[in-house]
């Protein structure tokens, strides 16, 4: 096998590898040296503090009769006695169309 093709193609890229590093190898100037003459600072504008505005008690608790809230227990009853093994198959579809309404 004759390899020379394959050394040619590698010293090529090598060399063009190196010339793109070129800006690498220049010198570069030195940072200039800080100025002795003062520098004029202008001063920190800084912006007044808002304070919040004062936070309101919690509203008092409301009384709430415990057994006027319906329950899951309360809907329970319910379907154990409007749901028969006779009429479960109407009422599940009772079910599924009322709860596909918007």
């Amino acid at each position: 096998m004759n390899f020379r093709p394959l050394y040619a193609v590698a010293l090529a890229c090598s060399l063009l590898e190196l010339a793109g590093c070129q800006s690498l190898l220049k010198k570069r100037d030195p940072d200039p040296a800080p100025s002795a003459a003062p520098v004029a600072v202008t001063p920190a504008v800084v912006a007044p503090v808002v304070s919040a505005p004062p936070v309101e008690a919690a509203p008092a608790a409301v009384a709430v009769d415990e057994n006027a809230v319906p329950t899951s227990q309360d809907f329970e009853d319910d379907a154990f006695a409007t749901v028969t093994p006779a009429n479960f198959r109407a009422q599940f579809t009772q079910l599924k169309t009322d709860i596909s309404k918007p």
